[in-house]
């Protein structure tokens, strides 16, 4: 009996993800977008930006956003670059 319940229990999470995943297009437009947002404080690694996006066993998302930069940006170079 708990064998079948383990395993209904895996098929919703199964059935879940792929609902609700996450298309690889728009993980690209959301790294895109981090960037260009982190670039204007940070000098940013365009290869560093990562993001993960989740589904819970509820179907809420979980999304992950990292990214590493090497300096900060001034001030004077946020203005200059608007």
């Amino acid at each position: 009996m708990k064998n079948a319940k383990r395993g209904v229990e895996r098929i919703k999470k199964v059935i879940l993800q792929d609902r609700t995943g996450a298309p690889d297009d728009v993980i690209a437009v959301l790294k895109s977008d981090v960037f260009e947002v982190l670039d204007g404080f940070f000098e940013v690694n365009p290869q560093s930006v990562v993001a993960e996006i989740r589904v819970d066993s509820v179907g809420t998302y979980e999304i992950k956003l990292s990214a590493r930069a090497f300096r900060v940006r001034g001030a004077r170079n946020r203005i200059e670059r608007a």
